[in-house]
């Protein structure tokens, strides 16, 4: 059975591994493994019935519509409202750019849902701004890797309501179940920001020079600030009074319909006022009017552009649910999951040393897999055993979020790498030295989970 079981990831990975898009690469292998079991005619009808089911479903309406939100506030300049809010208040010493950045994402991720939106816009935003500060480019490879990868956890995240739609799990209740250890990650990913920051240029002999608090606007070139890693220069400092007060008045007012959005997601969905998919329907009807009506940076034109892009995005992430529906029901029909369950049996490992296999497991997978293969590989053959052993899917399904964090951000398939080196035009290398910081806290936080289940299970208890 173990051998069985072995052989049917290997084949997995090697289809994916060939290089074709994911939804094709899981449809190909699942029309395989329904041929092996039924024939090619009756694999063929299964499929097609089992694909168009996948796209029948009032849980997966949410998608394309938090899609279309992260395009709205993206184009709309929410992001750079909610950046300069968060320095005015974080900016005035060298670490407080990166905890700006940090902030920002993570309040930006509560609005998007998705880690490479987050990544992408709060690095174009933030790098130029952490280089004039004179950051080494690891840690700003760091900063922008911990605040991308926030996307997955803090709600309202694409992955949960895939893993929702996958084991008939709340989707309210995974959204309000990532939000303790989101602002866990969040404080602990500024802390520890902010100490190697501290150190570098304490190490440099620039610890006491503190930066400017201001939300300068972007000076011609600033985006291609030298990338030098021992750059020093720093801002002058400030005055601390009024006009410091007001500069943070002031960017707060710009930010404050930025900073609504989640409050509005969550707190509708908190206090039972809509659905999940009926949240996202809200916030793109909120993003488009405050885009169009309060800060004027979305016309008709620009509206078309950004319908094209949450299509296409969109439209990628169908093919692979498409692609995982029908390879969950081939591993249904091929018995995989019952044979893993059986193994495990036989193997009568402890709760505490299976679950820590589990997350190993997940971990290396998650090195070589893209995210929501991942998912589709993985938790078919993973609930019955979360059944068997009892344990509580959300639960689990933060430990699964935070594997897919890692996933997100750990070589050779790290998705955010690839983005943060390409806007940072960092080499890869010096990214992933960056990314080091937030896998170590990630997965400090997971073993904090799986030792608390409290931090994950809490605030659904009391919905």
């Amino acid at each position: 059975m173990t051998l069985y079981v072995i052989g049917f990831i290997l084949a997995f990975l090697l289809v994916l591994g060939s290089g074709m898009p994911v939804g094709f690469g899981l449809g190909i292998l699942a029309l395989g493994i329904l041929t092996a079991y039924t024939d090619f005619e009756m694999a063929i009808g299964l499929g097609a019935e089992k694909a168009y089911g996948a796209l029948d479903s009032n849980i997966l309406v949410a998608i394309p519509l938090f899609i279309l939100v992260a395009q709205l506030i993206s184009e709309s300049g929410m992001g750079k409202r909610l950046f300069d809010a968060a320095r005015s208040f974080c900016g005035r010493y060298h670490s407080g750019v990166g905890v700006a950045t940090i902030t920002s994402s993570g309040v930006f991720s509560a609005m998007t849902g998705s880690s490479f939106v987050s990544a992408s816009t709060m690095g174009l935003i933030a790098i130029p701004e952490l280089r004039r500060a004179g950051y080494p480019d690891k840690l700003t490879a760091a900063a922008i890797t911990a605040g991308g990868s926030l996307g997955s956890v803090i709600p309202p995240s694409l992955v949960m309501i895939i893993y929702g739609y996958l084991t008939n799990e709340s989707i309210g209740a995974l959204f309000m179940a990532g939000v303790v250890p989101g602002i866990i990650l969040m404080v602990l990913y500024s802390l520890t920001l902010a100490f190697f920051i501290n150190r570098s240029f304490k190490n440099r002999g620039s610890a006491a020079s503190p930066i400017s608090t201001s939300s300068q606007e972007e000076a011609p070139g600033a985006a291609s600030v030298a990338a030098d890693p021992e750059v020093t220069h720093m801002n002058p400092p400030e005055e601390v009074g009024e006009s410091h007060l007001l500069t943070r008045t002031e960017a707060l007012k710009e930010a404050f319909w930025g900073l609504m959005a989640p409050v509005i997601i969550l707190g509708g969905i908190y206090l039972g006022i809509f659905t999940a998919s009926e949240a996202a329907a809200v916030a793109a009807v909120y993003c488009l009017l405050i885009g169009f009506f309060v800060y004027r940076t979305i016309n008709l034109r620009k509206l078309f552009n950004i319908l094209l892009d949450a299509v296409s995005v969109s439209a990628m992430v169908a093919m692979i649910v498409v692609g995982g529906a029908m390879m969950t029901h081939g591993v249904v029909i091929g018995r995989v999951p019952q044979n893993i369950l059986a193994t495990v049996i036989e193997l009568d490992l402890s709760p505490w040393l299976l679950l820590i296999v589990i997350n190993v497991f997940l971990f290396v997978l998650g090195m070589f897999l893209e995210v929501l293969a991942l998912m589709y590989l993985t938790i078919p053959l993973l609930i019955p055993v979360i059944m068997y052993m009892e344990w509580d899917n959300v639960w689990f399904a933060v430990m699964m979020l935070i594997n897919v964090n890692l996933a997100l951000i750990t070589p050779p398939m790290g998705g955010v790498l690839y983005v943060v080196s390409h806007i940072g035009k960092m080499p890869i290398g010096t990214v992933i030295r960056g990314a080091f910081l937030p896998i170590a806290v990630l997965i400090f936080v997971l073993i904090l989970v799986m030792v608390f289940p409290g931090i994950a299970t809490w605030l659904p208890s009391v919905m």
